[in-house]
């Protein structure tokens, strides 16, 4: 993504994508950077995302936001992992990448993280599956890459019941540690008790919120 300036205010634009971020944003930004993105990026999706901070619910409905994912943000340190037996889970070979895209993107259509997007930020992540025999049935996207070095992100957990959901996020969390990260963090979608119960299993606390919301940047 492009980062640009509006205003003010740090603005991230996919042009190929017809696609803008805007993190943390205020109500007063928000006012002064809307009318500036229907005038030079009309009909672009802009997805607003906000983390412990004041939210302007009002002025996102009045441009026709709608909330996209309401999660809760759960941090693990190095200090606070606890280890567990678990299914056998391996990292995700370059070379294996196609099985994966064809479940990543089957599973997961409408994130912005696609296959293609993951496989051109490849060293930026690690991935993590389970399998029946050849077939993935479950995996961890793990995002190493981030402005605070000492962090990692668990990104999506895609699994279906409880003992391949904790495995995954161990072991994913164990390389975290392992290489040099000393927090990890994991926003848990609010309504997913299997989000949840797995990331408190291996030690993650409730530590604040993340917020996210899309509109399409046009007059309403």
């Amino acid at each position: 993504m492009e980062r640009i300036d509006i205003n003010g205010v740090e603005v991230f634009i996919e042009e190929a994508e017809n696609y803008i971020q805007v993190n943390d944003i205020s109500e007063s930004d928000l006012t002064k950077v809307w009318g500036h993105l229907i005038k030079q990026y009309p009909e672009y999706e802009v997805n607003f995302c906000f983390r412990n901070v004041t939210i302007p619910i009002d002025i996102l409905s009045d441009i026709g936001a709608e909330i996209l994912d309401d999660c809760i943000k759960m941090q693990l340190t190095s200090n606070d992992y606890i280890f567990c037996e678990s299914y056998e889970v391996e990292q995700l070979k370059k070379e294996d990448f196609a099985s994966f895209a064809a479940f990543h993107d089957k599973a997961y259509p409408e994130m912005y993280w696609t296959s293609t997007r993951l496989l051109d930020k490849w060293d930026n992540w690690r991935i993590f599956v389970t399998k029946n025999g050849d077939k993935i049935i479950g995996y961890t996207l793990l995002l190493i890459a981030m402005k605070d070095k000492l962090m990692g992100e668990i990104f999506c957990v895609a699994a279906d019941n409880f003992a391949h959901h904790k495995a995954l996020l161990s072991v994913s969390v164990n390389y975290a540690f392992e290489n040099g990260k000393n927090i990890v963090i994991y926003m848990t979608d609010r309504d997913n008790t299997l989000e949840q119960d797995s990331a408190l299993a291996v030690g993650f606390k409730n530590v604040g919120f993340y917020k996210a919301f899309r509109a399409i940047a046009q007059q309403k």
